[in-house]
């Protein structure tokens, strides 16, 4: 199965966790970071979990799942580490259309989280369909070894280049061009070294 690569706008949508052990507080800084609506239900939760629901950054409902709890959700991620109740949620979710991730139970996941690499509004995300995540893994730090932090500033440049030839109305085929210049490797060195002796 080829998958198809895709960012999500999670920004105000209702999503769901079930499980509030240490795998479930994994996946909660990048929701709520995209601002998402989070419910976590759980019996049980880790005392940073604990924390995070006091802080209001998510609804803490202290039950076992149930069905309903599906109902107005977008997403839903399966973390009980129990197969019986992962795939109880799997199964419902599936039927009702709502995207689902039960955490290191492939065949139960509608898709799977990339590792990723984050510098700034750059993100390179990193997939093996589910085959190797420790592969992926050391792929991403590689990655990070070879993508500093001068690229997040670059990158604001950029869009900051980008909005200013959009705001004077350049011809599509020259601000294509010269934007496509602006990004490329040699004009990022002379960025990097201006930095470098800026900031030196």
């Amino acid at each position: 199965m080829v998958l198809f690569p895709a960012f999500l706008k999670l920004q105000g949508r209702p999503l769901l966790i079930v499980g509030g052990g240490a795998i479930a507080e994994q996946k909660l800084d990048g929701m709520i970071e995209a601002e998402a609506l989070i419910t976590l239900v759980a019996p049980q939760i880790t005392p940073a979990i604990r924390e995070i629901a006091r802080a209001g950054s998510i609804q803490w409902i202290a039950r076992e799942f149930r069905r309903s709890d599906l109902n107005r959700t977008f997403l839903v991620i399966a973390a009980t580490g129990n197969p019986r109740v992962n795939e109880e949620i799997f199964r419902e979710a599936d039927r009702r259309n709502i995207l689902c991730n039960a955490v290191d139970e492939p065949e139960r996941c509608h898709f799977y989280y990339g590792s990723v690499v984050r510098r700034g509004d750059l993100q390179i995300a990193i997939s093996t369909n589910g085959k190797s995540p420790a592969l992926a893994q050391r792929l991403r730090k590689e990655f990070e070894t070879l993508i500093d932090g001068t690229y997040a500033e670059w990158l604001e440049w950029l869009g900051r280049v980008r909005t200013l030839y959009i705001n004077r109305r350049v011809q599509r085929e020259q601000r294509v061009r010269a934007l496509h210049h602006l990004a490329s490797r040699p004009v990022f060195e002379r960025y990097r070294q201006r930095e470098v002796s800026h900031h030196g």
